[in-house]
C-alpha cells in the first residue's frame, strides 16, 4: 500500500486546545465523549489538523449540536 503522509499534520492536545481556545481538560472531555475525532500515538492523544478544521467549519455553518435554549 502506498500512503501519503506528507500533508497530514498531527496536533497534540496542547496545540489543539490552543487552536480551539479551550482548556486541555475540555478537549480531553470532548475526545472522551467522541465529540472530536482523535487517536493515540505512543499513548498520547493526537488530532488531525484537517479533521479539526473540518469540525470547526461544520459548527460554524450550523451543523453542530444545538444547545437547549434557556427559559
Amino acid at each position: 500500500m502506498d500512503y501519503k503522509l506528507d500533508n497530514i499534520r498531527l496536533l497534540t492536545l496542547d496545540e489543539a486546545a490552543t487552536l480551539l481556545h479551550v482548556s486541555k481538560r475540555t478537549l480531553q472531555r470532548m475526545i472522551k465523549t467522541r465529540e472530536l475525532p482523535a487517536f493515540k500515538v505512543g499513548g498520547q492523544w493526537r488530532l488531525r489538523e484537517s479533521q479539526l478544521r473540518q469540525w470547526v467549519e461544520t459548527r460554524e455553518t450550523g451543523g453542530g449540536v444545538e444547545r437547549e435554549k434557556a427559559r
